[in-house]
């Protein structure tokens, strides 16, 4: 078999052709997950202080869904979607987080990392070790991971942070029902760049209010019961 030269006018027309596949699969995504007939669109802000060293055990903020959910009324939440946006308050004029969470704090001649952690949950975990996508009653997981080296003359020769996330179309396609409120818990290690600093998450859910039956709802109780 002989292979054959691809033109650079046939590779323009392919690339065209996928960045326009591109758009129309993101355009109709956002259409059918955030402009369903019944969906709610909640939104809430955080704040939490990264500590000494970078590190942050995980705390947990708690969004509260009472006005649209009822135990009594059989009536829940199906959440079909949570976005989140770290922000940074000190930012002069934007409020923009810079995604290095290690921004030149390192000493000369070395490696380093550093991660931050967001989950969505109904379960308080004591610790964001236990945390992933096989975690029971999580349905947002997002991971921003850094690393950095720092020459011996003092130089950055390397930087990279790379932002994971597996939101809730990834964990639950059909969506992850309710019945109380929710819980988002933030977690760091050695995010030294923001020691002592308090930054401000800011939440967005995507939501649609079902009927749970008898059945469902005794097996959801149990979420309320870990907030």
């Amino acid at each position: 078999m002989r292979l054959r030269l691809i033109s650079p006018a046939f590779c323009i027309r392919c690339s065209r052709l996928v960045l326009a596949l591109i758009f129309i699969y993101f355009s109709f995504h956002d259409r059918f997950m955030a402009r369903g007939k019944n969906d709610l669109i909640l939104r809430d802000r955080l704040q939490f202080t990264i500590g000494s060293l970078g590190d942050l055990a995980i705390v947990y903020g708690r969004v509260d869904l009472s006005d649209y959910v009822s135990v009594v009324n059989n009536q829940g939440l199906s959440i079909k979607e949570m976005r989140v946006q770290v922000r940074d308050p000190a930012e002069d004029k934007t409020g923009v987080f810079q995604n290095n969470l290690l921004q030149d704090t390192l000493a000369n001649n070395t490696y380093g990392t550093a991660n931050l952690k967001i989950i969505g949950t109904t379960t308080a975990y004591e610790s964001a070790v236990d945390t992933g996508v096989g975690s029971p009653n999580l349905f947002f997981n997002a991971e921003l991971q850094t690393e950095e080296f720092r020459d011996s003359g003092g130089d950055i020769t390397f930087a990279n942070s790379e932002w994971i996330q597996f939101g809730t179309p990834d964990l639950h396609p059909e969506g992850y029902v309710v019945v109380s409120d929710v819980l988002v818990g933030i977690s760091s290690n050695q995010a030294t760049a923001y020691t002592d600093t308090t930054l401000e998450l800011d939440i967005m859910l995507i939501a649609e209010p079902v009927k749970v039956t008898k059945d469902e709802l005794k097996e959801m109780l149990a979420q309320a019961t870990d907030l």
